[in-house]
């Protein structure tokens, strides 16, 4: 199979689209998280063995999107996790992504938002469409 010397192919969890999957906390060991199609977003164990070809089983948590689909998640630490949401919103979670609340500030943005970043606990930015750049204030948490 071309590829095969590079790719491992894993079976699908969902049938439904898968939007964006990434590290948590950028760290492999640390395990996955996935969003799918309807503002799904689950989250793996530590543990995951990648170098299989089993299906990678993702435990979906209640994002509270309403519907919105989550193009991006970023981890600011162990346990405040951010995501891009559809609509131009931004989700926190203070609990690892347990459960989530929408911002009420970034709304008022007016620009779909697709990628957010961390750079440590103080430093992270998000990045939207027609230029959009938002930067995070920490004193305003």
């Amino acid at each position: 199979m071309p590829g095969s010397d590079f790719w491992i192919p894993h079976a699908r969890s969902t049938s439904r689209r898968i939007s964006a999957i990434g590290f948590i906390q950028n760290d492999a060991s640390k395990g996955l998280w996935e969003s799918i199609r309807g503002g799904g977003l689950g989250f793996t164990k530590s543990d995951v063995n990648l170098n299989t070809t089993e299906t990678i089983q993702f435990d979906m948590v209640d994002s509270k999107s309403g519907g919105y689909g989550i193009l991006d998640v970023a981890f600011q630490d162990d346990r405040h996790v951010w995501a891009a949401v559809g609509g131009g919103n931004i989700y926190r979670s203070d609990d690892g992504g347990e459960t989530w609340r929408r911002d009420p500030l970034v709304s008022r943005v007016g620009a779909n938002l697709y990628k957010i970043k961390f750079f440590g606990k103080q430093r992270g930015f998000v990045l939207g469409a027609d230029g959009a750049l938002l930067k995070f204030q920490p004193e305003n948490v």
